[in-house]
């Protein structure tokens, strides 16, 4: 199969989808990789390094022109919409259930290219493509969360000796962008307060397989303490909040809202008022960079370095940050999506795709169609699916 790597141009991503390495594994296999000029650059490879390992280093046009599948990190922008035609597989993150407008969603998959999601890719609750970023991403936001408050509050918040009077904050949800943030917190000795749905038991339980540890009592060891999200009732979760709030001077929310919490039921988990009770130059993140989901003031940037302040709080919300350290983040990424980039390559159609039930759940639209039932549920757009369009549509990739 020919394949190409395409250039990020989204700001500050610096990222790319396939190391110098992994194309000349490929070309080995028998495919031809088309890498568009210094794709690489930002995460420390060149173009020498991909011509080296067998890569043909091309325009974009030519990668385009040649390529039927296209590898990218993140989501087409709409300067990049046109460059997708019927004859390419694009396998990218796409996010269609999140920040995009349901309308540049209408207008990208109409180019009718069959899209398959980085993020939906696993069965059975497993999502293996995502789990690294987000497993960097937590530690990411703690550590920027740290510079700011030294910065812009004054405070150095890590005690690692007793004399230093440290910091407290405050962790909603412990997924792996939660466990990640408290990791780091907590061996820096900062205070903390996190946020779970499931009490004392289940944290240490996760925090225990995360870690490949047995037994630890990860909330006894570090003091931290625990609030109880009540689902049934959520103002009482935002009460207990609420008061611990004015102490805080970290805030991460590393938790997505799920289907039992929608938004008439819980608008915010923190509000315009909430927020307005931390002190002066404290800092508030989603690490999630869902817009307006769980905190009222949050809305995310493609700036690695752009914060505001809201109600005298500092607000950082990027929505890529593991490209502050793109080398290390492209070798994560692409040390677990280059398996599923050589079965999609060995792969001659669709319906072959569909057999592959990792893949299939992460088949997100084709010839038209959105075929991720979620997205189209959470943008109130059309869904048809997959097998129906491999019905109507039974062509070869």
């Amino acid at each position: 199969m020919d394949i190409g790597v395409l250039k990020e141009i989204k700001e500050d991503e610096r990222r790319v989808a396939l190391q110098p390495i992994q194309a000349q594994a490929l070309t080995r296999l028998g495919h031809n990789v088309y890498v568009e000029i210094s794709a690489g650059e930002g995460a420390g490879y060149s173009d020498a390094d991909y011509q080296a390992h067998g890569g043909k280093v091309v325009m974009k046009d030519e990668v385009l022109a040649q390529a039927q599948l296209l590898l990218k990190v993140k989501a087409p922008l709409r300067s990049e919409y046109s460059d997708y035609t019927s004859r390419h597989t694009l396998f990218t993150y796409l996010h269609f259930d999140e920040n995009i407008d349901p309308w540049d969603i209408s207008e990208l998959i109409r180019r009718g290219f069959l899209g398959i999601a980085y993020e939906w890719v696993g069965k059975g609750g497993q999502r293996p493509l995502l789990e690294p970023m987000s497993r960097l991403t937590g530690y990411l936001f703690a550590q920027r969360a740290l510079e700011l408050c030294s910065k812009e509050k004054g405070l150095f918040c890590p005690r690692n000796e007793n004399f230093l009077p440290g910091g407290r904050a405050l962790i909603i949800g412990c997924g792996n962008i939660g466990l990640s943030a408290f990791k780091y917190l907590s061996d820096l000795g900062l205070a903390l307060t996190v946020v779970v749905t499931q009490g004392r038991e289940d944290f240490n339980s996760r925090a225990n397989v995360r870690f490949e540890t047995e037994g630890v009592d990860y909330i006894g060891a570090t003091g931290t303490k625990l609030i109880a999200m009540d689902n049934k009732d959520p103002s009482r979760t935002q009460d207990t909040i609420a008061a611990a709030l004015p102490e805080i001077d970290i805030v991460l929310n590393c938790a997505v809202r799920r289907s039992d919490l929608p938004k008439w039921k819980m608008e915010y988990l923190i509000d315009r008022g909430m927020v307005r009770s931390l002190q002066r130059g404290s800092i508030l993140c989603d690490c999630t960079a869902c817009d307006r989901d769980f905190v009222e003031t949050c809305t995310s940037s493609a700036s690695l370095y752009h914060s505001y302040f809201e109600e005298n709080v500092v607000h950082y919300n990027c929505d890529h940050i593991p490209s502050l350290v793109a080398n290390t983040a492209t070798r994560l990424l692409t040390g677990r999506t280059f398996a599923y980039i050589c079965k999609i390559a060995s792969l001659k159609s669709l319906r072959a795709i569909a057999e592959d039930e990792d893949l299939r759940n992460a088949v997100c639209c084709y010839g038209g169609h959105l075929t991720h039932v979620l997205s189209a549920e959470k943008k109130s757009l059309p869904y048809r699916p997959l097998s129906d369009v491999i019905q109507a549509m039974p062509v070869p990739l």
